[in-house]
């Protein structure tokens, strides 16, 4: 037998195209290994690796969406919310003052200057007379000078006062072709809350006997403040004699009673010197 490599290689891979179609094998004495041209790629059977990382990755996170608001709509809106605040209240009392007769007024009127506690006049500010009985008024307004003048068309008894000062109002009966001179000077105010107002109370002058008058209230415990425009006061207890001047004219007699936070009440009484030195109480 001719030995297996002897053969020609056409014979060789005639004959191993036979074994392979008819699915047998030939046995010989030496049969080399079945060569395949191209050689069949390798078989793998073995597990991927598991990568392994030091330090380990952190864990996956989903990300978890935010709630969004809604916002709240009020109809209507709420009103803002308000802080009280310190109200600053201005004081200006009458340093002095008197009346005497203008005869080019129709009516009557007031004039004079609003300085402060240094006597540095005070420009803006608004003097009114307001006819406490009623909602009738008159306003003027200080200049640079801190001078005024404030006309009041219909006389009548008034409350004279600087932006609004009640407390330290002068209350006057003007009459037809009144006027008024007074200077007002500012006084230390007083920063406070709103606070409920004052009871409001009355005080009446009463005309004794000759020149001598006295002070009438309902309420008790008032503390009398009496000034004069003009001449002297001579108090007497409760009582004051009114000396007159030597000069004639129409001068201011007025009496204030007060009970501190409770309430305050003025009142006032014209006196005219004639030129004969008589007086009449207006």
């Amino acid at each position: 037998m001719v030995p297996w490599n002897k053969l020609p290689k056409d014979l060789q891979k005639a004959i191993l195209a036979m074994i392979i179609m008819g699915g047998g094998t030939i046995a010989c004495g030496r049969v080399g290994p079945m060569v395949c041209d191209p050689p069949p790629p390798p078989t793998t059977t073995s597990l991927p690796t598991p990568m392994i990382c030091d330090p380990a990755p952190p864990p996956t996170r989903t990300a978890t969406p935010r709630p969004i608001k809604t916002p709240m709509i009020c109809d209507p809106p709420p009103r803002p919310a308000i802080t009280p605040t310190a109200v600053l209240q201005r004081h200006f009392q009458a340093r002095k003052f008197e009346v005497s007769s203008d005869s080019t007024l129709t009516g009557a009127g007031a004039r004079g200057t609003v300085v402060d506690s240094r006597g540095r006049p005070l420009a803006g500010l608004k003097v009114m007379a307001q006819d406490p009985n009623s909602d009738l008024r008159f306003v003027g307004v200080t200049d640079a000078q801190g001078a005024f003048m404030l006309l009041i068309p219909q006389p009548g008894d008034y409350l004279l006062m600087v932006e609004g000062d009640h407390i330290n109002g002068v209350r006057l009966n003007l009459k037809q072709h009144d006027l008024v001179i007074m200077e007002w000077v500012e006084i230390a105010g007083q920063s406070q809350l709103p606070l409920p107002l004052a009871e409001i109370r009355t005080v009446d002058i009463t005309w004794q006997d000759g020149l001598t008058f006295g002070a009438e209230t309902p309420w008790p415990e008032a503390r009398y403040r009496w000034s004069a425009s003009g001449g002297t006061l001579v108090k007497d207890g409760e009582r004051i004699t009114w000396q007159p001047p030597a000069e004639p004219g129409r001068y201011l007699l007025q009496v204030v009673a007060d009970w501190g936070q409770i309430g305050l009440a003025v009142d006032a009484l014209t006196l005219i010197v004639e030129e004969d030195g008589s007086v009449m109480v207006g």
